[in-house]
């Protein structure tokens, strides 16, 4: 093997690789030998197949297999002898391949840069004081009411009022042309405007059980549904019966339905103190954020263009994901995607300069994450994943996912540790200011 490595920029590395055409007929030789063994060709004994007609039928076949598992091979090869560590997989670029004489291709890539953080001791982050007021812990046990409310058939009013649930049906007309497939036959609908949309809820207040009500709106071109965007649309609703809801009496029956708690305050604690807990780990975020900002900030790093490029389509594909469940069309998906662009540019930088910042910190600090440490979080995801579970499973299978896990967990442990000298720091501080002499 001949290698010749370039250094084409500051961190990017293009590493030609010539192959010996003694390991290229080796390796051309052990593949027809173990294809001869399990094909069959008419005429010819299991196992007897000549070479020549091997290459005849599966000649094109073979060269590919060999020259990708030839260029992985001794990619992998030269990278390693040479203490090479790309950030993100090399490029490969082909140059020759006149097989068994010539394997010649360049592996094209990033270098991580050497990172030394500096300045990051004795640094100060104060813990947020956390509380929750008594309007938030009513508004919690409100929600609890509301999911269990029950309905209730209203006699002696005939007219929809809002917060009403009718059982109706609704059609949509442009003209006389129906813009549904079908009438929503007998369906329980909610009436507010959080629970329907396109101003159905306008259209049903005020409606008379038994009659047809109806009612027009026009909607703009740039409207969320293209059904109905540029579009004049006449709403016809008929209401069969109305129903209105029932919330079930706040007191320690209530209480008791929620489970391990016997009155109406006991539920009151609990429900406060999970909003304290949830609270707490959203303050956490926002200060273990904050301390790593202040450590970016004193440590500029160049960040390797590669890395950056991974991170922006990581998040263009996530985006172009949510907007496809939400019904947009590929056109429109492009168009945000583009619109999104420098936006999704300047946080990939960001969380590329974070992520070679904490990597280095990791091994500054002596950052471990055992095996027993990733299979236990790998099990509070299955647990927690529900429907998914099957398939986060095979995912976290393979061997380069679950260090991906791992590396993933490193980060969060060392800046966990960071935060907790930090925030020990910033009370030593404030008790030396109270012990001081005024």
């Amino acid at each position: 093997m001949n290698v010749n490595i370039e250094s084409t920029s500051a961190l990017r590395r293009k590493v030609t690789i010539e192959v010996d055409p003694d390991e290229i007929k080796r390796e051309l030789d052990r593949t027809y030998n173990e294809l001869r063994r399990g094909v069959v060709l008419k005429g010819f004994r299991p196992g007897h197949a000549p070479r020549n007609l091997l290459e005849r039928f599966f000649g094109d076949q073979v060269r590919s297999d060999v020259i990708q598992r030839l260029v992985k091979e001794y990619t992998d090869r030269a990278l390693d002898e040479n203490n090479l560590k790309p950030v993100v997989e090399p490029e490969i670029v082909t140059e020759a391949t006149d097989l068994p004489r010539t394997l010649k291709f360049s592996a094209v890539f990033d270098i991580r840069p050497e990172v030394v953080v500096k300045d990051y001791e004795g640094l100060k982050v104060p813990e947020e004081n956390v509380e929750v007021a008594d309007s938030r812990v009513d508004e919690v046990i409100e929600a609890l009411r509301e999911r269990q409310a029950t309905l209730k058939k209203v006699e002696g009013r005939n007219v929809v009022q809002e917060g009403d649930v009718v059982l109706a049906t609704v059609e949509a007309f442009e003209g006389e042309k129906s813009l549904m497939e079908g009438k929503v036959e007998s369906r329980l609908l909610q009436v507010s405007k959080s629970a329907l949309a396109h101003g159905v809820d306008e259209v049903l207040i005020g409606a008379e059980a038994g009659k047809e009500a109806r009612a027009t709106r026009s909607y703009p071109a740039e409207y969320d549904d293209k059904d109905l965007a540029g579009k004049t649309v006449e709403w016809r609703v008929t209401v069969k019966e109305i129903y209105e809801r029932q919330l079930p009496a706040l007191d320690d029956d209530f209480a008791k339905d929620q489970g391990d708690c016997q009155n109406l305050a006991e539920l009151r604690e609990r429900v406060r103190a999970d909003l304290i807990e949830r609270a707490r780990a959203e303050a956490d975020s926002r200060a273990r954020q904050a301390l790593l900002e202040l450590i970016v900030e004193r440590n500029p790093v160049e960040v390797p263009e590669s890395m950056v490029s991974r991170e922006q389509r990581a998040m263009e594909a996530e985006l172009a994901t949510t907007l496809r469940a939400g019904g947009l069309g590929e056109e429109q998906i492009a168009e945000q995607l583009r619109a999104s662009a420098e936006e999704f540019h300047n946080r990939a930088v960001k969380r590329a300069r974070n992520t070679l910042i904490l990597d280095a910190l990791c091994e500054q600090e002596h950052v471990e994450v055992d095996d027993e440490q990733l299979a236990e979080r790998i099990g509070l995801i299955l647990r927690q994943s529900g429907r998914t579970r099957e398939r986060l499973a095979d995912f976290y299978s393979h061997e380069e996912n679950r260090e991906a896990l791992r590396r993933s967990m490193r980060r969060e442990k060392v800046l966990e540790a960071l935060l907790e000298r930090a925030r020990q720091g910033s009370k030593e501080q404030a008790q030396g200011a109270e012990g001081a002499p005024g």
